[in-house]
């Protein structure tokens, strides 16, 4: 059984400066795994307050180089490596996090960089393991022209994360045949922003990706508002597969089958359900 704490479902930077939703990332962890996956504003701290050690975590993944995905890498790979007395872990990153392009600069130091035991340059194709769990590196498209996304290869079969992306044609080469598919939607139906995912993005890629189950997170504010619940309802509605908002807390089980767990704090919630 695998399972997935989302530390944070907000995104985007008006959600990432109010807090309406939290921006810790998603924790994946396992008897053999404890990754961590986008760390932004406050996974360090909600980590913590959800009683989950970060100098357990052995693995940090980032997708891209914005604040809303990689603040809090820094300060997870000094827990990682024990306070930076032990070259340990993996630290997987979109090659502007770890190199700067000609959009952003480097999000992790080469100083930081020097503490996991092993550092990734994600890109495209690029396959690697952690735990037993193997983990492909995909495409996405995002105003950082390095973003990537991961697929991870389980003994359950496959899950999907797809950070900060628009739809994008081929999008199913990379998705499809995965059990459970994790998209960051973040705006709702009829509200398109260039390098975003919307509703009808997710859609599109659920179509053509046809996954058992989905997730949807890393809301932004008009979403936010709009409200996630009834917004994954259409996304149900329309493709016919299961799909749930994720919720700040949130833990859901991946093995033979897929459930969603106890909440473990419902904060900042309220009329956003």
């Amino acid at each position: 059984m695998i399972e997935l704490v989302f530390l944070g479902t907000g995104g985007g930077r008006f959600a990432m400066i109010t807090q309406k939703r939290r921006t810790g990332g998603i924790r994946m962890l396992s008897e053999e795994i404890n990754m961590h996956i986008d760390p932004g504003p406050g996974a360090l701290i909600y980590s913590i307050e959800m009683g989950l050690d970060p100098q357990k975590i052995n693995a940090i993944l980032v997708s891209h180089s914005h604040p809303d995905h990689a603040n809090d890498a820094e300060v997870l790979i000094e827990a990682m490596s024990r306070g930076t007395v032990r070259r340990r872990g993996t630290l997987a990153a979109a090659h502007s996090v770890l190199y700067g392009n000609d959009v952003c600069e480097p999000s992790i130091s080469k100083y930081h960089q020097g503490m996991p035991e092993r550092v990734i340059d994600a890109r495209v194709g690029v396959s690697f393991e952690v735990g037993g769990v193997g983990v492909g590196v995909i495409r996405a498209v995002h105003s950082d022209p390095d973003t990537v996304g991961f697929r991870f290869r389980t003994e359950f079969g496959d899950l999907t994360y797809m950070p900060d992306s628009e739809y994008f044609d081929g999008v199913g080469e990379f998705c499809g045949g995965s059990r459970l598919l994790i998209l960051s939607v973040l705006r709702p139906s009829g509200k398109p922003w260039r390098g975003h995912m919307t509703t009808d993005d997710a859609v599109r890629i659920i179509e053509e990706s046809k996954p058992e189950f989905v997730v949807i997170t890393h809301f932004g504010i008009q979403m936010i508002f709009k409200g996630p619940k009834k917004e994954a309802e259409l996304i149900e509605s329309r493709t016919g597969v299961p799909t749930v908002a994720a919720v700040d807390g949130m833990r859901l089980f991946f093995g033979e089958e897929i459930h969603v767990g106890r909440v473990s704090r419902q904060i900042g919630l309220g009329k956003f359900m």
